[in-house]
């Protein structure tokens, strides 16, 4: 099996396996009845869910994969984008939904806080908090995706070293957008450091920053008596908190070391080529495991409430 067609194959059924087990905690969450204290899971994990197949869905269209080579981070799309005129919007929303994967995570823990603390506050303010807050972070990195967009006079020289590192075809056209770490006067003097350095760094801290801090509370609150829950309650809130914290670290656990890798590559100038390929796969693994979190915590949810309907009607 070429090269190229064993990752369309690859990344194509690992997008589809993401899109589906999302899917299908979507809807097993939906189908179960929950009262109106756990509205706040339903939120968190509905928002996670749909980022992560639309995700998963336009990585099944355009097939996204990374390259490092000689200083060069580019972003090859192998999927059949070739009739498209929207090409490089694609990449910049491959970028944003990337970026989703940890923006979004102080959110639901934002609600959960605000659930317990500040139950006062009406639902749809407990949201514009929580997601306000994320979508600054949001508007702040997505402008810096669009220096993967390369200028006509540096195209040619990405499209030849992707066909060579990637052994495509020379009658297949390249699709292929790149960044550099040194200037590069063909390419409007663009780097990739601000997009490193203005884009994911401060978005880490931020949303990982959030994140902890509301933990923390979040953790607090549940082993103080100053929030009054029932028994059945404050166990629900404390297994959410557990799959938040799971949830949280799951990007970091997942894509700690292909990051690393790349970050120490694009510092020392070295080049991974085929191995690039590392990042693309933990990247879209992400959604998945995240997925598989979600509905453990949503399964136990249903067998906590059938085993209860089951005892009550033991009793009569």
């Amino acid at each position: 099996m070429r090269w190229v067609t064993f990752c369309r194959v690859f990344f194509f059924s690992e997008s589809a396996l993401a899109a589906a087990i999302n899917l299908y905690v979507l809807v097993k969450l939906w189908r179960r009845r929950i009262d109106s204290n756990a509205s706040t899971y339903r939120i968190g994990i509905t928002v996670m869910c749909v980022g992560a197949i639309v995700q998963a869905l336009l990585q099944c269209f355009t097939v996204t994969i990374h390259q490092i080579h000689d200083n060069v981070y580019t972003l090859v799309q192998l999927g059949e984008v070739g009739w498209m005129r929207s090409r490089e919007a694609c990449i910049i929303v491959t970028q944003i939904l990337t970026f989703l994967m940890w923006e979004l995570i102080p959110a639901a823990c934002i609600l959960q806080y605000l659930a317990l603390c500040r139950s006062h506050y009406s639902t749809a303010r407990r949201l514009f908090i929580a997601y306000a807050y994320c979508i600054v972070i949001v508007c702040v990195s997505s402008p810096n995706s669009a220096v993967f967009l390369n200028e006509k006079t540096w195209a040619p020289y990405v499209h030849d070293v992707v066909r060579q590192v990637q052994e495509i075809a020379e009658d297949e056209p390249v699709y292929a957008y790149a960044a550099t770490t040194n200037v590069v006067e063909d390419n409007n003097n663009r780097t990739i450091w601000p997009f490193v350095l203005v884009a994911t760094l401060p978005s880490y801290v931020w949303s990982y920053g959030a994140f902890i801090i509301t933990t923390m509370l979040i953790y607090r609150a549940l082993r103080t008596d100053g929030v009054q829950l029932t028994k059945k309650t404050l166990m629900m809130q404390r297994r959410f908190l557990k799959m938040q914290v799971l949830q949280g670290f799951v990007p970091l656990l997942v894509c700690g070391f292909p990051v690393t890798l790349f970050i120490g590559n694009i510092i020392a100038g070295t080049s991974m080529d085929r191995s690039s390929i590392i990042m693309t796969c933990s990247i879209f693994a992400v959604p998945i495991v995240q997925a598989l979190v979600s509905l453990t915590f949503v399964r136990r949810m249903k067998r906590k409430t059938d085993s209860e309907q089951s005892s009550s009607t033991g009793r009569r």
